[in-house]
C-alpha cells in the first residue's frame, strides 16, 4: 500500500464514526462494525455516569473523553454508589430510584428517561456502552440481594424490561455479573440475560466475575460473546490464556488496577497496561480512575489525570496500524534476547502482523534487545520507537531483513518498538489511523 493511498484511507475513516451494532469479525477475534471496520476498544470505565451525574454533566464527561480518543465506556444501570465511593443504594442525582418499591418489575419512569438521554448521547457521540443491567458487586455494594429477594421471574420480567427498553440504541454490549461469581444468585442472574435476549436477540452479552475468573465459570461458553479478562496479577498472562481458549472470541481487558485504586498502583506502571493487553491477543482494553469510575466528589479534576490523557497514545498508536492482523508472538519468537518472562509484566510482550506486515514489542524499560528482523516482509525494514508516556515515535533505523539488530530504547518510561515493511508507507507510529478494512484481519 502507497502512503498516498494509506493518507486518502485515513482521511475518510477519520470523518465517520462506527456504524453500530458492533459484531464478532469472522476470525473471532475482535469486533468490528456494520461497514466491517475493526473497532479498536480504548475504554474508559464511568460506572456511575448514570446515576451520579446530571445530563449536562455526562456529556461533559463524554466530549472530554471523546476528545481523549476514548470510545468506550462502562456504565451500571441501575447503579448503587453515592458521590462519596460508598455503597449507598441511595436515588440518583435526580433523586430518583430505579425501582417502585423495591420491585424490579415496576421500573421507576423518570429514573429511566434520563438514562435514555444519557445512552442516546453517548451513541450519537460513537461510543461503545459495556452496560451492567444487575451489578451483583464484590461487598455487599451492588444488588444480588435484591434480585435474590424479587426471584426468577420478576428477573426475567426486568431483563425483558431492559432489553425491550434499549433494543433501539445499537451501541450496546451486555455484561452481566459484576465484581462477583454468580454462587446463589446464578439463577436470577441467567434470568435476567435470558429477558435481554428474548427482547433483543441479536445483542452481544458478556461476563465480569471475580477478579481471575473463567469467563466460562459457571454457565459455560454459550453464555458470552466475548472473554472479558478481569485480573490484579500479570496482565499479559491472564489475557493470553483467554487468548488461547476455543472457540475463539474476542478478549477484552475489562478491569485491571485503577489510577489510585487500593493498590496505590504508580501511573507508570498503569499506563503499560494496555499495551501488554493488546499484544497478548487483546481486541481493546478499560482503564480506570478513582474518583472517576463513581462519577463522585473530584471527578472533573479527574478527567484531566495523569492516567487518562495517556490513555490517547494506546488508541493512536494501534490504530495508525492495521492492528487486526497481530498475532501474539508465541513460537519462532521476534525478540531473541533481552525478552525477559512474557508472563510477567515485567518481560517483553511482542506481536506480529499475520502477513509480515509490521510487529510490535512492548518493551517496560530501558533494556536492550535482540529482535530477528526476518519475521518482518519487505526488502526493507524500518524501526521506530514510541514512547508511552507522550505519544511520539522517532525513527530507530532501517535495516536488512536479514539482519538481526539489538535496540534499547530511548527512555525508562515505557516504549513500543515498531517494526513495518518499508514498502508499505505505513505512516509515523501513532499518526493518521489505517482503514481497516481495506487490508483485511487476522
Amino acid at each position: 500500500m502507497t502512503l498516498g493511498l494509506v493518507a486518502s484511507l485515513c482521511s475518510t475513516v477519520a470523518g465517520a464514526g462506527p456504524a453500530f451494532p458492533l459484531r464478532v469479525a469472522a476470525s473471532g477475534r475482535y469486533l468490528e462494525d456494520q461497514r466491517g471496520e475493526p473497532f479498536f476498544v480504548n475504554g474508559d470505565t464511568a460506572w456511575s455516569l448514570t446515576h451520579n451525574l446530571t445530563y449536562e454533566q455526562a456529556v461533559r464527561y463524554l466530549r472530554n473523553r471523546r476528545a481523549k480518543g476514548i470510545n468506550a465506556v462502562v456504565v451500571s444501570v441501575p447503579d448503587a454508589y453515592g458521590p462519596d465511593g460508598r455503597a449507598s443504594d441511595g436515588p440518583d442525582r435526580q433523586g430518583n430510584r430505579p425501582f417502585l418499591d423495591d420491585d424490579i418489575s415496576r421500573p421507576n419512569e423518570p429514573y429511566w428517561q434520563h438514562v435514555d438521554r444519557v445512552l442516546a448521547e453517548s451513541e450519537a457521540l460513537g461510543f461503545l456502552v459495556l452496560l451492567w443491567p444487575s451489578y451483583l458487586g464484590c461487598c455487599d455494594d451492588g444488588y444480588v440481594g435484591l434480585l435474590l429477594r424479587n426471584g426468577a421471574a420478576k428477573a426475567s420480567a426486568y431483563g425483558r424490561f431492559i432489553g425491550a427498553r434499549y433494543a433501539a440504541r445499537k451501541n450496546l454490549v451486555w455484561i452481566h455479573g459484576g465484581d462477583r461469581d454468580p454462587g446463589a444468585a446464578s439463577e436470577v442472574v441467567a434470568a435476567v440475560k435470558a429477558g435481554i435476549s428474548q427482547a433483543d436477540p441479536s445483542s452481544l452479552q458478556a461476563t465480569h466475575w471475580s477478579p481471575e475468573t473463567d469467563p466460562y465459570a459457571p454457565f459455560g461458553e454459550q453464555f458470552t460473546s466475548l472473554y472479558g479478562t478481569y485480573t490484579y496479577g500479570p496482565v499479559g498472562a491472564l489475557v493470553s490464556r483467554h487468548y488461547q481458549k476455543l472457540p475463539v472470541k474476542p478478549v477484552l481487558l475489562l478491569e485491571t488496577h485503577y489510577e489510585n485504586d487500593w493498590a496505590s498502583k504508580p501511573v507508570a506502571e498503569l499506563r503499560k497496561y494496555p499495551y501488554r493487553a493488546a499484544l497478548a491477543g487483546a481486541a481493546g482494553h478499560f482503564f480506570g480512575n478513582k474518583p472517576l469510575w463513581f462519577c463522585g466528589d473530584g471527578w472533573e479534576v479527574a478527567l484531566e489525570s495523569e492516567g487518562s490523557r495517556a490513555m490517547k497514545h494506546v488508541g493512536q498508536l494501534f490504530r495508525s496500524r492495521p492492528w487486526q492482523r497481530l498475532v501474539p508472538d508465541a513460537s519462532d519468537p521476534l525478540v531473541t534476547a533481552g525478552r525477559g518472562d512474557p508472563a510477567t509484566d515485567d518481560g517483553v510482550q511482542a506481536a506480529r502482523a499475520d502477513d509480515g506486515s509490521f510487529a510490535m514489542a512492548f518493551v517496560p524499560d530501558r533494556r536492550t534487545i535482540r529482535v530477528k528482523l526476518g519475521q518482518i516482509a519487505g526488502a526493507k525494514v524500518r524501526a521506530w520507537w514510541f514512547d508511552i508516556s507522550s505519544g511520539s515515535a522517532v525513527v530507530a533505523g532501517n535495516f536488512l531483513p536479514s539482519a538481526n539488530p539489538e535496540f534499547t530504547p530511548p527512555g525508562n518510561g515505557g516504549f513500543v518498538l515498531v517494526l513495518d515493511d518499508a514498502s508499505r508507507g505505513y505512516p509515523r507510529p501513532g499518526e493518521a489511523p489505517v482503514a481497516e478494512s481495506a487490508v483485511g484481519g487476522r
